[in-house]
């Protein structure tokens, strides 16, 4: 059996509607998902008092070893695009960690695909693991990477990711357990029909959809969410209205449209051809 878990914690100040809003639908998105393959899924867990939610995941798998050969975390910032398309084809017993090839992205930031995975060979938003000694050991040794943890009300987005990648740079033989796929996950601007998460990562951009219309952004992808149907077409839109800060005047602003690889027209109203 292949377990699937996702935690979602809405933050005690929270500036944006990322995980009011996105991260409630993505629970039940998971909920779906996971009923329709047969997947067990898990969407609860023990956050430690003394780091961000975000290291949750690191314990969660762990756990989930001792009930699956394979299992999968996916950050409350995706939803499952392509629910037919099931995880079977990417769990590869020759791999013990299974990531989204980046290449195409770090095109897209002027970063050269090698320098870009040097810097970066994992993105930990989804991912599959198989629990190997070494996945094992992976893990734990990311939890005791302490200098990534951060501090402060406002999570500055320096996590367990920071702590694998970390070991990995000081082990480069563990890299060649890491499978690159596409289509696990991908960026909203980058989607290709059939890819299975896409990611609607980032927070507190800066403020540029009025509140009323992120309602009305809102209310449409929860309805198809909560359906089972096809997730709406303004996927640009819709990430922008999650991440971004719901005031002008938000706690902090990190970073505006080109951060995200978006043009004034990617978060406009969508309108049908």
């Amino acid at each position: 059996m292949i377990t699937v878990i996702t935690f979602n914690s809405i933050p005690a100040l929270n500036p944006t509607f990322k995980y009011e809003r996105l991260g409630q639908m993505a629970i039940a998105n998971r909920r779906q998902y996971c009923l329709r393959h047969g997947y067990r899924f898990v969407c609860e867990g023990e956050m430690a008092a003394d780091r961000p939610a975000c290291w949750a995941k690191i314990p969660a798998v762990l756990d989930a070893f001792e009930r699956s050969e394979w299992v999968l975390w996916a950050d409350s910032d995706t939803l499952v695009m392509n629910p037919e398309r099931g995880l079977e084809e990417f769990c590869d017993p020759a791999f013990d960690l299974v990531v989204a090839s980046q290449e195409e992205f770090f095109r897209r930031i002027g970063v050269p695909p090698a320098e870009g995975l040097a810097r970066m060979p994992i993105n930990t938003g989804v991912f599959l693991m198989r629990g190997s000694e070494w996945s094992k050991e992976l893990l734990r040794g990311a939890w005791e990477e302490r200098q990534f943890i951060s501090h402060g009300a406002i999570w500055n987005g320096i996590g367990e990711q920071e702590a694998m990648i970390h070991l990995l740079q000081q082990q480069p033989a563990g890299l060649a357990r890491i499978k690159y796929v596409a289509g696990l996950q991908n960026h909203p601007k980058l989607y290709r029909e059939g890819d299975l998460f896409l990611h609607f990562y980032g927070n507190h951009a800066r403020h540029r959809v009025p509140v009323g219309e992120c309602e009305e952004v809102f209310a449409r992808w929860e309805a198809a969410d909560a359906s089972g149907g096809p997730l709406p077409e303004d996927r640009c839109r819709f990430h922008w209205c999650s991440i971004q800060n719901k005031e002008p005047q938000g706690p902090m602003d990190r970073g505006d449209l080109a951060r995200y690889l978006y043009e004034p027209q990617d978060i406009e109203p969508f309108r049908l051809n």
